[in-house]
């Protein structure tokens, strides 16, 4: 299969070149209109954790919560 394309692809040279170049224009078109973000976010994720633990207070639960810390 892959020596067919090879064969049309040097048969018909120009609808090559023709077919590059139509996707490097809406390459560059698509480049060009792409927004950037230069501002990227700096806060730290953070995960809400709802738990039952009765008798406990809520430090005595958020202390081994808060001490895993991030994987």
């Amino acid at each position: 299969m892959l020596n067919s394309i090879i064969r049309h692809s040097l048969a018909n040279r120009m609808a090559v070149i023709v077919i590059a170049g139509i996707l490097l224009i809406l390459g560059m078109i698509l480049t060009l209109r792409t927004e950037v973000d230069i501002f990227p976010d700096l806060n730290a994720p953070t995960v809400v954790v709802m738990t039952e633990a009765p008798g406990m207070a809520p430090e005595e639960i958020e202390d081994p919560v808060l001490s895993v810390g991030p994987l």
